[in-house]
């Protein structure tokens, strides 16, 4: 199973045409991103529905996941493509990407609750997340979704500072953060996503 590059039908056009140029966007700026970003619209389409979440609900979640990368097109290049780890005024221009990207998609009225997700898609379960450091179920449900899929496609990404690891080491690694960085009912159902998706493969 697989997403298309192309938004989703329920959108009206003017939302759609919003999503195609930021899209656009980011593919000048950061062509790699957008496949990455599309498997974590998948993933986290494929999630929320785990979760029985409502289609709507669905859409804006798998919207994010598309559009949850955007505000990266405003870092430097010697930052995100650093092959080591980050000073800490590097991290603080880093951790800013969430905002600027929510600023870009809210620019688009009807894309405000999409908007929101990507603003808190860092947060942390247990409050150790940014921007805001929300905790536990102050964060929208559709950004622990969507930081859940992030993390589990970062990890299989191979990065400069970093090999790649299997899928079940990822899973592993998910498991571990449960309660920590990621909500244990999204945890849950990615497993089942997971299983669903990959393991027949």
């Amino acid at each position: 199973m697989r997403i298309s590059a192309r938004p989703p039908a329920p959108l009206s056009d003017s939302s759609r045409e919003s999503i195609c140029v930021l899209q656009e966007v980011l593919s000048a700026h950061r062509g790699g991103l957008v496949q990455d970003c599309l498997r974590v619209a998948e993933l986290s389409r494929e999630t929320a529905r785990r979760l029985e979440l409502s289609e709507p609900a669905v859409v804006r979640i798998e919207l994010a996941g598309r559009l949850h990368e955007i505000g990266k097109v405003a870092i430097p290049d010697e930052i995100l493509q650093k092959p080591g780890p980050l000073t800490g005024t590097e991290w603080e221009v880093m951790r800013t990407h969430t905002e600027i990207g929510a600023r870009m998609i809210a620019a688009a009225p009807a894309l405000a609750d999409v908007a929101e997700i990507v603003r808190s898609h860092h947060e942390h379960y247990d409050g150790s997340g940014y921007p805001e450091g929300l905790r536990g179920e102050r964060i929208p449900l559709g950004a622990r979704v969507v930081a859940l899929c992030d993390s589990f496609v970062a990890m299989m990404r191979e990065r400069p500072y970093i090999d790649a690891i299997t899928v079940h080491e990822a899973i592993a690694e998910l498991r571990r953060c449960s309660g920590t960085h990621f909500d244990p009912r999204v945890v849950f159902a990615f497993e089942q996503v997971f299983h669903k998706l990959f393991a027949a493969a």
